[in-house]
Order: C-alpha cells, then sequence, then structure tokens
C-alpha cells in the first residue's frame, strides 16, 4: 500500500492561527506570570522578546498541522470524538518525550503543568480544527 501526503491549505493557515492566538492567552493573561517565575525571566522589565522563538513557534505550529492533517488520513478519523482521541495520543507521546527534560533540567512541575497542559490544549484544538476544516 503506497500512501501520499495529503495537505489542505484551509487548516494549515487556520490552526497555526488559531494556536498563536491560545499560545498568547496561555503565556499572557492566564499564566504569563506564573510562567516567567518558573523560568526564572524579570518579571518587571519591558523590552521586546527576541524573534527566534515566535518564528519557531510558528513553524512548529504548521508542522504539527501538517502532521495531524496526515495523522487522520492515515488512521481514517470520521467523528469528532475520534479526531480528539487522535489529539490526544499525540499529546501522550510528545508529553512522554518531554518528561525527563524536566527532570534532568530541575524544572518545576508549576513550569512542567503549565508547558504540558498548554500542548494538550493545542494538540486537541488542531486535531478538532482539521477535523472541521479538512472536511474527512
Amino acid at each position: 500500500m503506497v500512501y501520499q501526503v495529503t495537505c489542505s491549505l484551509y487548516p494549515m493557515v487556520v490552526a497555526p492561527l488559531v494556536c498563536q492566538v491560545i499560545g498568547m492567552l496561555w503565556y499572557g493573561p492566564l499564566f504569563g506570570k506564573r510562567w516567567c517565575s518558573e523560568m526564572g525571566f524579570p518579571t518587571g522589565e519591558s523590552r521586546p522578546p527576541p524573534m527566534l522563538p515566535f518564528i519557531l513557534t510558528i513553524l512548529s505550529n504548521f508542522l504539527t498541522t501538517f502532521l495531524m492533517i496526515n495523522f487522520h488520513h492515515i488512521v481514517m478519523v470520521a467523528t469528532l470524538q475520534q479526531a480528539f482521541m487522535l489529539g490526544w495520543i499525540f499529546w501522550v507521546c510528545t508529553i512522554t518525550l518531554r518528561m525527563p527534560h524536566y527532570a534532568f533540567g530541575m524544572k518545576s512541575m508549576a513550569l512542567f503543568l503549565i508547558d504540558s497542559v498548554f500542548d494538550l490544549v493545542i494538540a486537541l484544538a488542531v486535531s478538532g480544527l482539521v477535523f472541521r476544516l479538512h472536511g474527512m
């Protein structure tokens, strides 16, 4: 069986933008102060952030969307419930890879939870959007 890579333009545009909005809310008004504190960043400074993390985040959001589109196609997702289950499985795979980095880096459990639950929200959002917008 030969698999052909698929990509739909609409979810490839919408999902990364939604991820950016969720990220701005998550690491801004929702958990921004706590996250900065856990990362050891000074909270009183008002200098512009570097552009590289934003560029890498946008690229990561595009790649996540592309992978999710193809995962939906491979496993033949037919319902929104299946889409959310696939998003959850995607998250479990990433979280298990991330755990040792936090443990060996001596990062706090609060930081791990802030970042990990954000990843879960993103995985579920992207998978749900791909299901609705890709027309599976």
